[in-house]
């Protein structure tokens, strides 16, 4: 793990994300001796220094080192949303703006990305499983954070898939992200000529202004509730509920 000391976490992440898949490769393998900046340790005992390859299914604690010192980082234990497995907490409070993690996996092919031929884990053309869908590493936790819609999301990724904080997030409170998933209307088609040949698309709904009251077509609820999505055409209405619904399932 040879990079250079940082002084910060914003260099650290930075660094990283200049020369991704170097590091990827790198993290993948021994990750302890001269030049090591990360390390993962057992929650149940964070004096105990684990591998992915010994313990890939355990409560894991990342430390990063950080102007010379190790500073814990980020921590998995059981999600405070229902059903929602394994979620990610910090080991210290982060402010507005603060450098998290960031995303690392393999490149997916152009092959891959047209037959959808990636985990549920993936972002952009990044995943963190192997073809199988197998995950290959921790990674430093960030495929791990949970969806939580605009109301509740403490943390976002940057284009460059960095995760940065968008509220104050104290220790031991989980780490959400709102994944932002395309959603497209059941009502709405496009149609559009590729080669001579009249081919259709549904139309992608778009983001509702925050706070948005109104009646969802899905769930049909009798009453308002806040929007998350609109059609750009027939201005059908998803709330809040039904929006979280589509962004978990896949």
């Amino acid at each position: 793990m040879t990079l250079p000391p940082m002084r910060n976490a914003k260099s650290l992440f930075e660094a990283i994300s200049k020369n991704a898949q170097h590091y990827r490769r790198e993290m993948a393998c021994q990750n302890t001796g001269k030049g090591q900046w990360f390390r993962y340790c057992d929650k149940e005992n964070k004096l105990e220094q684990i591998s992915f390859e010994s313990k890939p299914n355990a409560k894991v604690q990342l430390s990063l080192k950080i102007n010379g010192q190790w500073k814990p980082w980020l921590y998995v234990d059981e999600s405070t949303i229902e059903n929602a497995g394994y979620g990610v907490f910090p080991e210290r409070t982060f402010e507005v703006d603060d450098y998290v993690s960031y995303f690392m996996g393999r490149k997916l092919s152009k092959e891959e990305l047209e037959n959808k031929l990636f985990s549920e884990y993936a972002l952009s053309n990044i995943d963190p499983c192997d073809n199988e869908g197998q995950q290959m590493h921790w990674y430093l936790l960030s495929h791990l954070f949970n969806h939580g819609n605009y109301t509740i999301a403490n943390i976002r990724f940057e284009s460059n898939l960095v995760l940065r904080c968008i509220k104050r997030v104290t220790r031991d409170k989980e780490c959400l992200v709102d994944y932002q998933r395309p959603i497209f209307c059941k009502k709405c088609h496009e149609y559009k000529r590729v080669s001579g040949i009249v081919k259709r698309k549904r139309v992608k709904t778009r983001i509702s202004d925050e706070g948005t009251i109104g009646k969802c077509r899905e769930c049909k609820c009798k009453t308002k509730k806040l929007i998350a999505r609109e059609c750009k055409n027939c201005r059908r209405q998803l709330c809040l509920d039904c929006y979280d619904k589509f962004q978990v399932a896949l």
